[in-house]
């Protein structure tokens, strides 16, 4: 079977959570098939960044910016089905919710969230209305469906009206390079470059309204009237629609010497972002899967989450389950990882425990199995 991926979504170091199932995708099917033949559909600014040494693994280059989008919705529309059809394609799978409508071949297509449904002030006027008219039609179009959590299956049920059997579930998993054994000379030169002076609390998240890091500003502020918790806030991501505003209520509570935007940080430095931290917190409205919980439990830190959507069904027991509404329980269940240090000791123990459940390997033998049973149909 020739396998197509569809990649044109892709744009590295913007596009968060869909580039690591993409990269860790592509590298454990690379591991584990040596039979099926891929071709990695790329655009300008990812092509060429996805080391494909298996002799049963291509890449072919599109001339699109995916930072575009009209020109990109126009290629994966019209050219990459003819590229389906000329590569002889037998099963093309799109990750970036969207896929052509008119195929040559089986399709599957993954929806990660139905984010632009519950929260479209996320997005630009016309991604919003590429994303209304092509997930649906995506989604009815396809054989299979691929979700992150069975909240996000609900979801896609319920907003688009699919039968549960074409729906299928693969979590997230995690790398092995989140551990809690990384190199405290590494840990220190890290936390000089962000200019962390001491302790510090750590959120990982594009700054867009559904993160909920309004609320998460206040309930530091909160914490931060109990002047025997002293840590600086960490507020790692690209800057997303709700930044300005976040940089306003900051100024507003007057609490700019504690709280650090740092931006994008590389996927590698992360670990050592994770390890650092005292705490870990993901106040988040709304979640396909939400991986950096894993990923810190993975480094050893405990982890306040929100309870909404697919987050109880990731942070099962080993974390601090909160309502994200609830500034002042937000900032209870920080003050108690803070200042208790038992619960500490059981909350990294059961997060260690509980992240080692979650493989990509795994993944990518589910998701083999759902492109054979998409071409069996």
């Amino acid at each position: 079977m020739r396998i197509g991926i569809n990649a044109l979504f892709m744009i590295p170091g913007i596009v968060g959570g869909s580039e690591t199932i993409l990269r860790n995708l592509i590298s454990n099917l690379a591991s584990i098939d040596s039979h099926n033949e891929y071709v990695l559909f790329t655009n300008q600014e990812n092509s060429g960044s996805f080391n494909l040494d298996q002799p049963n693994f291509f890449e072919v280059r599109c001339p699109i910016p995916a930072r575009f989008r009209p020109a990109r919705t126009l290629w994966e529309q019209f050219i990459l089905p003819i590229q389906c059809q000329w590569h002889r394609i037998d099963l093309l799978h799109s990750p970036g919710y969207v896929s052509p409508i008119a195929l040559p071949c089986s399709s599957v297509v993954s929806i990660l969230d139905m984010n632009y449904f519950f929260f479209p002030e996320d997005w630009s006027k016309f991604a919003l209305w590429v994303l209304k008219i092509l997930v649906p039609l995506s989604a009815r179009r396809s054989c299979e469906i691929i979700a992150l959590s069975q909240s996000s299956k609900r979801h896609i049920m319920k907003a688009l009206h699919i039968s549960e059997d074409k729906i299928n579930v693969t979590y997230m998993g995690v790398d092995k390079i989140f551990h809690p054994r990384h190199n405290h000379r590494q840990i220190l030169e890290m936390r000089k470059r962000i200019g962390i002076k001491g302790d510090f609390i750590l959120c990982v998240a594009n700054s867009h309204p559904h993160k909920n890091l309004r609320r998460l500003l206040q309930a530091y502020y909160i914490l931060r009237k109990d002047k025997k918790i002293t840590h600086q806030l960490l507020l790692a991501g690209n800057p997303g629609r709700d930044h300005l505003e976040l940089v306003r209520i900051v100024r507003k509570l007057g609490i700019g010497q504690e709280v650090i935007f740092t931006g994008y940080i590389p996927h590698h430095q992360m670990p050592l972002a994770y390890q650092a931290a005292d705490l870990f917190v993901f106040p988040s409205l709304y979640e396909g899967f939400g991986l950096p919980i894993l990923e810190s439990m993975a480094c050893g830190t405990p982890v306040v989450s929100s309870n909404a959507a697919s987050l109880p069904e990731v942070v099962g027991r080993a974390g601090i389950l909160v309502d994200p509404y609830d500034a002042n329980e937000m900032a209870g269940a920080m003050s108690r990882v803070l200042t208790d240090k038992k619960l500490v000791g059981t909350l990294i123990k059961e997060g260690l425990k509980h992240s080692k459940k979650f493989s990509w390997a795994e993944t990518a033998k589910q998701t083999l199995a759902i492109y054979q049973k998409a071409t069996a149909d």
